[in-house]
């Protein structure tokens, strides 16, 4: 049974799915409905932040405030989930966190916190209060999906870094006949960006918005080809950042063979094209850091057991820059991954990767990742969840352009990471959470290690 709201946002999007859909008409109609829907919800949000002036209430309150309303929406929720479609749901919820950080802005010693901050106190918490909706509808054979969400954070100490920000994305999973399958969407979030190498307290919004595309068509048995297309835009709001602004293209296509087991390989081309807008001063020289990438290689999923389930994939990653080839890349990267379920309620995991990312400063355009990670999971009871996670990266900064004298070695890090989490099901629509982490940096570039310990509280009453 399709309620009424499902039926409005249905009829908002028949065009969408109807024969024949121009893709401007459909990505623009995406884009301003998911939008659309985050401003409606945080108007509402701000306007009860006007009425009980929000922002005079504790972090204690907050959470307090919100656990009130998921029990009044619990007996609802209960009684209208018995009538209410399993392939149609339309669920809005509201959550809160409160998070506590010992060296929010990664400092290495006192001495480098006097500089920065005037204080040998680098400690600093926040909250955060969010209201959005997660939507299922089902057409036919045709599925729509969308998520919207606004935020609001306020910091303790460092109100300059309060902000606003949100997260949406609307998806149709199309299928064709019973040989092509796929989906399409489009994607945006707004949020604070990490303080890990600004290393003070400014205000950085970065707004990423992902357009995509994916298919796959059917051949004889074992056999399908995949393809996919792929746009990431990414904007930074403080001018000091904007350097950082990209975007990336991405197209890619394969053959995929599946066993009778459920195991798949797959054999896959996928190149990558960066545009910088913003070009990047290094000495006395501006830098385009524009780029190509090449990822050919092939991704293999497996499972020897039934308990056991392992994933890969290994490519041969070339990156070249059209101004600056000695930038280039060209090297093995890939990830491997393993899960065992130990027991109905135990789970462990397992990982390796070697991948490149993105960052560019005096002396790298990027940064070689190497490492690896362990886990566990383990669910005593249908309302208890515990989960852990250690994990080691080395960091190279690699892609010096050379403008810079410097006899120093290229910087190299190495970052070790370790976090304990459990949740709690206080009732059936509303998780309690709580996250410890500690992470250590060792860095040989001078005033570039850290020490931190983090705290997050999260509850979240769906209605």
């Amino acid at each position: 049974m399709i309620k009424p709201a499902e039926k409005r946002v249905l009829q908002m999007h028949h065009h969408v799915l109807g024969p024949a859909p121009r893709k401007r008409c459909a990505k623009q109609v995406g884009c301003n409905l998911v939008l659309s829907l985050a401003r409606a919800i945080g108007l509402a949000m701000r306007t009860c932040a006007r009425t009980i002036e929000m922002r005079q209430l504790t972090a204690a309150e907050t959470l307090a405030l919100l656990m009130a309303l998921g029990m009044i929406s619990g007996s609802s929720r209960a009684e209208s989930s018995r009538v209410e479609d399993e392939e149609d749901t339309f669920r809005p919820y509201v959550r809160g966190l409160y998070g506590y950080d010992s060296n929010l802005f990664r400092l290495q010693n006192d001495q480098e916190a006097n500089a920065v901050l005037g204080t040998t106190d680098t400690a600093e918490s926040y909250h955060t209060l969010a209201a959005g909706m997660d939507m299922n509808l089902r057409l036919s054979r045709q599925a729509i999906k969308a998520h919207a969400e606004f935020n609001q954070t306020w910091f303790s100490k460092y109100n300059m870094l309060d902000y606003d920000g949100h997260d949406a994305y609307l998806k149709w999973d199309w299928l064709v006949g019973s040989a092509a399958k796929g989906d399409v969407g489009i994607s945006e979030t707004l949020t604070q960006a990490s303080y890990a190498n600004v290393k003070q307290p400014v205000s950085n919004l970065i707004r990423t918005r992902r357009t995509f595309f994916r298919g796959a068509i059917k051949l004889d048995n074992p056999w399908q080809v995949k393809f996919g297309a792929d746009r990431t835009k990414t904007n930074n709001n403080a001018s000091i950042q904007q350097v950082q602004d990209a975007t990336v293209d991405t197209v890619n296509a394969g053959v995929q063979y599946s066993s009778r087991k459920g195991s798949t390989v797959e054999l896959i081309s996928q190149r990558s094209d960066g545009q910088y807008p913003n070009r990047q001063i290094v000495g006395l020289s501006l830098v385009d850091n524009d780029y190509r990438q090449w990822d050919n290689g092939v991704a293999v999923a497996w499972a020897p057991t039934g308990k056991t389930q392992v994933a890969g994939k290994l490519n041969y990653t070339q990156r070249s820059y059209a101004d600056m080839p000695q930038r280039n890349f060209s090297g093995l990267t890939g990830l491997v991954a393993m899960d065992w379920t130990v027991t109905g309620q135990t789970t462990l995991r397992a990982s390796v990767h070697r991948d490149i990312g993105a960052l560019e400063n005096n002396t790298a355009s990027y940064t070689l990742n190497q490492g690896i990670a362990f886990g566990a999971d383990w669910k005593p009871t249908a309302k208890l969840a515990f989960n852990t996670q250690l994990r080691y990266d080395d960091i190279d900064y690699a892609g010096d352009p050379g403008f810079v004298q410097s006899t120093a070695q290229a910087r190299e890090d190495r970052l070790s990471t370790v976090q304990a989490g459990v949740e709690y099901s206080v009732l059936r629509n509303t998780m309690l959470g709580l996250v410890l982490k500690r992470g250590v940096r060792d860095s040989s570039e001078a005033l570039s290690s850290y020490v931190y310990n983090s705290a997050l509280i999260n509850l979240r009453s769906e209605f």
